[in-house]
């Protein structure tokens, strides 16, 4: 059986593997096809299709936008999109603005709380961007505290003494985002969402008519039976499917690149329907 893995991040957002290097450790774990899904940023896509083609491997290039509805944080994975598109970078560029000033925000906190910290110790490459796991990543380094973990736990994450909520977009205009960029726009991760997956049939059944065109049903941390109610939710309404481990290489104790048997293996038919598709969403 040939495996895939659709939802990966290279260090233009939060992970710490370059495109190259994602798509070289993909062909060692002889994946048969790879997407790059970066957080609200098409930066990294060029030298990954460029490369992917060099090892000959199929890729797909991609993002994972950022959005909101109602009291839920939504995240939206665009497939295929036109990563050169003016308008698209335009609209990511406002939300890395955004990001921006959430870390200000953060650091600031981090002041208050007495915590000798700066923005300027983050070590950014060219065109990535800066979040939450660089400033874990940095405490780790201050021996603030022992592991990326920790930094959430007491002080990054909701409720945490330093954590700042982001702006992001409604999901909606996300969708919209990745469909007028040429792409396919697929819920990511809903049993993250909701567990139990009351939410998501709602979700779908509000977001299709806005242009989404499938569910992430395979996921490195859906059980057995969340995949499956995902899948038959996909079928019951027309929707394609995709998946991943969310891989972001050094920073997560998660499912390696491609998965495992216990934690996620997405067939290879998940990325020929996704570009048998993708022509159509054109």
């Amino acid at each position: 059986m040939a495996w895939i893995d659709l939802h990966t991040h290279s260090r233009y957002s939060d992970g710490t593997y370059t495109p190259a290097a994602l798509i070289d450790l993909a062909v060692k774990r002889k994946l048969a096809a790879i997407a790059l899904t970066d957080h609200d940023t098409v930066a990294g896509v060029a030298e990954f299709l460029e490369y992917a083609a060099q090892r000959s491997i199929p890729a797909l290039g991609g993002v994972e936008i950022s959005a909101w509805h109602g009291e839920l944080t939504i995240h939206i994975l665009g497939y295929g999109l036109d990563h050169t598109n003016p308008r698209l970078l335009a609209q990511l560029a406002e939300l890395q603005t955004t990001r921006h000033q959430r870390n200000l925000g953060i650091f600031d906190k981090l002041h208050q709380l007495g915590i000798q910290a700066e923005l300027s110790e983050i070590a950014q490459q060219e065109n990535g961007q800066i979040g939450r796991p660089h400033i874990a990543r940095l405490l780790v380094r201050k021996k603030i505290v022992r592991t990326t973990h920790e930094a959430f736990s007491r002080l990054l994450k909701r409720g945490g003494a330093a954590y700042v909520e982001s702006l992001r977009i409604h999901a909606t205009d996300a969708i919209r985002m990745v469909r007028e960029a040429g792409g396919l726009a697929m819920l990511a991760h809903p049993a993250i969402i909701d567990a139990k997956l009351d939410a998501v049939a709602e979700l779908v059944r509000l977001f299709k008519p806005e242009g989404l065109s499938g569910i992430e049903a395979y996921y490195s941390t859906h059980t057995r039976k969340q995949t499956k109610t995902l899948l038959d939710l996909a079928t019951e309404h027309g929707l394609l499917v995709s998946g991943g481990t969310d891989f972001h290489g050094d920073t997560r104790h998660g499912a390696p690149l491609g998965g495992t048997t216990a934690t996620v293996r997405v067939p290879l038919t998940v990325y020929d329907q996704l570009k048998t598709a993708l022509p159509l969403a054109r």
